[in-house]
C-alpha cells in the first residue's frame, strides 16, 4: 500500500491528519474494512445464545 492510497482510505472513513497521531495503520485498515461491510446482508445474525455457547 502506498502513502497516497493510505491517506485516501483515511479520507473515506473520515479520519483527519491530526487523528492519525492516535491511530495505527492496522486500526485504520480495520475501520475501512468494516465500513465496506456496512452494506452486507448476513443470512444469519448471532443471538445471545450463540455467544453464550461460544
Amino acid at each position: 500500500m502506498t502513502t497516497p492510497l493510505f491517506l485516501l482510505r483515511c479520507l473515506e472513513v473520515g479520519i483527519s491528519i491530526q487523528d492519525l497521531d492516535l491511530l495505527t495503520i492496522g486500526l485504520v485498515l480495520d475501520m475501512w474494512t468494516e465500513k465496506s461491510n456496512d452494506n452486507m446482508k448476513y443470512e444469519q445474525v448471532a443471538q445471545q445464545e450463540d455467544f453464550d455457547k461460544f
